[in-house]
């Protein structure tokens, strides 16, 4: 049966699978099991020369290399890559799965143009033609948004869309935007990143940095290194996790209140008496803080003690090599005010381009003419954009073009998000997967999986020094798919909008050059690596900080959503041998846990596996109870990556998506959404 656009979104907007999505019940994980070992589409091995060829892996929120494992040519494996410097060997769960997602039955597999309420399968011909047609006829009516921050095809698309006079190319949402913007508030200008592997003590302001936050491959290597040197590691957060089971101690703080605690911390640092009245903008940072953040506020607010606040700054400056990472827990959602409170720790303690502390990397070159550059991206919000158009405040674009993104999925405000593209004009999908924005566009142009295409990354977020990798195909196309950077200025060129390059190998060159790199030695693996860090001459109170806002005692919850990489990301849902790795207290049938301590529940009236039903501005969510003491007093812990509706069997109709509770809020002075935690009540379902 198919499904048009419109009741894709219904569908979606409601949560209710009903009878046109009919799940697989995960009966046990010895099913799944005996299943893994007998889908017709899992790859055989074949005899042959082995070999191992170096990649690319972008499905979690980071980019880092690895390296393929071949049979006769054919990837069977993949690993970790110890050559690579945001690696250093390891690997995350999803790239552990990431050969056997080049074979998934979610691949999209030849373009496809929707027909009534499904799909016709159509030539690469007709799908190149019909999308020039659409750019030249729309102009500057049009909007791009990219799931890639640290790779070239977003450059492609940003020039295609300057050159056909539109501004409206968008990021998905992750942690560059507001680390960038708070950085800006102090008068810097750069991205930003953090020397971890030489830091002696790392305060964790909500950062979770084995599972969500950074380069979770490198945080643990880095985390190991810095254990055997006797380097501390403090996590502040809602509740335990995989990062605060292995540190030196987990300071219990609201949801969403790690920012207040920051300042808290702040305000010791400015009682010591030091003197920084030198300091251009001190005196009035100074007295912001000591007027906003009485110690009492903010105990109050975190649930943190004043003696645990006043502990945590002593231990700062004390430390040998002190850094402050802060971060929503879920890895997205902080708004640059936020993440300003956790950077004026680091300004405070002199830790700004020093061993162990901040860096301040420049910024992605620019290759392509009059391309949106990566600054400017990271201040276009596509959470409050969408919104806007879905409440009338914005003309919706005559053509969207989504790339390497899953917007329909993984945003907040996720009901107006549905309802902004559904009054889109014309829809396209370069997706690798059937996800759900490819699901219900009108286009889909398949990009080739990571390892059939050229591939480049730039300094991902939280690099301790500049990068810039690049990663050869490993296998052709295993079916008839393009890479869509060679597919957008084939296009642009139908259109009359060329970019000045033939091809994507030349855009990728041309970045190289522009970096000093050498392009061949890149494609052999070597990553190129940078020395060179902008000077910045910070000021404590360029731009008037604003008090960050704390929640009333209203009766419900704080939701803290976290993010688990085995269940997925924003880009790649649950891979099929991930289903391996969920655990009986995650999932029951086909309900997903979610975790309230005892104290919480009994107020509830809830018992353990009791069913609920979550509910926020935004939306519902159904799952059921999980006891667990390492959670705070009115504080409830959900998954993300659940609830598709969309992908293959092994992921569709698992769980709920917790995006619908969380309800962007525009942050005033910078325009960016924030969207980490939310409010709401719990009840049975």
């Amino acid at each position: 049966m198919g499904i048009d656009r419109r009741s894709f979104i219904s569908l979606v907007a409601g949560g209710a699978a009903g009878s046109l999505f009919t799940p697989v019940i995960w009966k046990t994980l010895d099913d799944i099991s005996i299943w893994t070992q007998n889908w017709s589409w899992t790859p055989r091995l074949k005899y042959g020369e082995e070999g191992k060829a170096p990649a690319l892996c972008k499905l979690g929120s980071d980019a880092y290399g690895i390296r393929i494992k071949t049979i006769s040519g054919r990837p069977v494996a993949a690993e970790g890559n110890p050559d690579h410097p945001l690696s250093l060997g390891g690997i995350c769960p999803l790239g552990a799965a990431s050969v056997q997602l080049l074979y998934s039955p979610s691949r999209i597999r030849n373009p496809k143009l929707r027909d009534g309420n499904s799909f016709r399968d159509i030539g690469w011909e007709e799908a190149e033609n019909l999308l020039a047609e659409k750019l030249k006829s729309a102009g500057a009516d049009m909007a791009v948004i990219s799931g890639d921050e640290t790779g070239s095809v977003t450059d492609v698309l940003a020039g295609l869309a300057a050159k056909a006079g539109s501004d409206k190319v968008f990021l998905m949402p992750g942690e560059s935007a507001p680390a960038a913007g708070a950085l800006a508030m102090f008068g810097g200008d750069g991205q930003i990143g953090y020397d971890v592997e030489n830091a002696g003590y790392v305060l964790l302001l909500g950062a979770d940095m084995l599972e969500s936050w950074g380069n979770v491959c490198r945080n643990g290597k880095a985390f190991a290194e810095g254990r055997s040197r006797n380097a501390r590691y403090v996590y502040v957060g809602p509740a335990q996790n995989g990062t605060s089971s292995v540190a030196d101690a987990w300071v219990p703080c609201a949801a969403g209140m790690e920012p207040v605690l920051a300042m808290g911390i702040a305000n010791c640092l400015i009682a010591t008496g030091r003197d920084r009245s030198a300091w251009p903008g001190y005196a009035d940072f100074a007295r912001f803080v000591q007027t906003a953040y009485p110690l009492e506020k903010v105990s109050a607010a975190t649930g943190v003690s004043e003696e645990m606040i006043k502990g945590l700054a002593r231990e700062l400056m004390r430390a040998g090599r002190p850094l402050v990472l802060s971060a929503a827990g879920s890895g997205q959602g902080l708004g640059a005010f936020e993440a300003a409170a956790g950077m004026c720790l680091n300004v405070l303690l002199e830790r700004i381009n020093v061993a162990g502390g901040v860096r301040v990397l420049p910024w992605n070159p620019q290759v392509i003419d009059g391309a949106m550059d990566r600054k400017t991206l990271f201040g276009n919000d596509v959470t409050g954009y969408l919104t806007a158009v879905a409440d009338g405040g914005a003309e919706a674009p005559a053509l969207l073009m989504v790339h390497g993104a899953n917007p329909a999925y993984a945003l907040p405000s996720l009901s107006k998000v549905l309802s902004a593209l559904d009054k889109v004009g014309f829809v396209i999908s370069f997706s690798s997967f059937m996800d759900e924005t490819a699901a219900l566009a009108d286009l889909i142009l398949p990009d080739s999986y990571a390892f059939e295409r050229l591939d480049d990354a730039y300094s991902p977020y939280g690099s301790p020094q500049p990068n810039y990798t690049v990663a050869a195909p490993v296998i052709k196309p295993v079916f008839d798919t393009r890479p869509a950077g060679d597919v957008l200025l084939s296009v642009a060129a139908k259109a009359g909008l060329e970019l000045g390059f033939e091809s994507f190998e030349d855009v990728v060159k041309a970045k190289a050059e522009a970096l000093g790199a050498d392009f061949d030695e890149m494609l052999g693996g070597a990553a190129w690596v940078g020395e060179e860090f902008p000077e910045q001459m910070l000021v404590m109170w360029t731009a008037p900080l604003q008090e960050i806002s704390v929640p009333a005692a209203d009766g419900k919850l704080a939701l803290a959503p976290v993010t688990r990489l085995k269940i997925g990301s924003a880009k790649m849902a649950t891979p099929p041998f991930g289903t391996n790795a969920i655990r009986y207290d995650e999932m029951l049938g086909t309900d997903m846990y979610v975790l309230l301590n005892a104290r919480t529940a009994g107020k509830l009236g809830l018992k353990q596996d009791d069913a609920v039903k979550l509910a926020a501005s935004g939306g519902e969510c159904r799952a059921c109870v999980r006891i667990f003491e390492g959670v705070m007093d009115d504080t409830v812990v959900a998954p993300l990556g659940f609830g598709h509706t969309a992908w293959d069997d092994f992921s569709k109709g698992k769980g709920d998506n917790v995006h619908k509770l969380l309800a962007a809020e525009i942050e005033d002075g910078t325009g960016l959404s924030r969207f980490a935690t939310a409010r709401v009540t719990v009840s049975r379902a």
